[in-house]
């Protein structure tokens, strides 16, 4: 279903005068965005965080439910020393960084 004729004029009106008026924003509006948008390396490692110790919870909780300490051991193991062995790694790598600029 589209505009009628009138309508469609006056926005066509209205998307050339904005184009001659800002020329930079009218080409912003125009641009489609891009399909393969990604997320920064940084987000992607804190969701990437988040999600294992969610999991390291669960685990915790399924075990408490079920009364089985390999399962509480598990999870506590999962949700302590993971998040730390990502906290260590990006502290060598950014070392290793600096060192080489």
């Amino acid at each position: 279903m589209g505009l009628p004729e009138d309508e469609q004029r006056e926005l066509d009106d209205i998307e050339q005068r904005l184009a001659e008026d800002d020329p930079k924003f009218a080409a912003k509006l125009v641009k489609a965005p891009s399909p393969h948008h990604r997320l920064p390396p940084r987000v992607l490692k804190l969701i990437g965080l988040l999600l294992i110790y969610v999991v390291g919870l669960v685990v915790v909780m399924t075990g408490v439910s079920l009364s089985s300490i390999v399962l509480i051991a598990l999870g506590a193991a999962v949700t302590a020393f993971s998040p730390v062995a990502i906290v260590v790694r990006a502290w060598r790598t950014r070392g290793n960084d600096e060192s080489s600029v």
